[in-house]
């Protein structure tokens, strides 16, 4: 299965996402992604690296500083090693990081957090089983 796959048929089929992203963890390389519109501005490799180099080294600080993805600011709710939480108005945001990649995607507007927290967390234990 490719990584885009991953991110239509895993992630996409099952939550309504704003956004959506596989990328590298060590550099934040985005293997594969999905942008709702063109209201919605561009996930970067930079944003990305940046949230898995702070996720390892610093996770609190996302409760300082917010997490920053896509031009928008996100509210943490929860911040460790390989998980964050984070909430923007009523679009809920999921961060997971496996063995090898980032797995990310943030709803659109009132789509249950619940629901997102499963699908995603549920990905990233399947990716690390398979040593991803």
């Amino acid at each position: 299965m490719s990584w885009q796959s991953y991110v239509d048929n895993q992630i996409c089929a099952q939550v309504s996402c704003r956004l959506a992203a596989i990328a590298g963890l060590q550099d934040g390389a985005i293997w594969a992604k999905f942008e709702k519109d063109s209201s919605v501005t561009p996930v970067t490799q930079a944003e990305l690296k940046l949230i898995a180099d702070t996720m390892r080294t610093n996770p609190g600080s996302f409760t300082e500083s917010g997490i920053h993805l896509g031009g928008d600011k996100y509210f943490c709710l929860s911040a460790e090693n390989n998980l964050i939480r984070g909430r923007k108005g009523s679009s809920a945001l999921c961060i997971v990081a496996t063995n090898t990649c980032l797995l990310v995607a943030a709803t659109t507007d009132g789509f249950p957090p619940g629901q997102l927290n499963t699908v995603v967390e549920k990905l990233g234990d399947y990716l690390r089983s398979n040593n991803y």
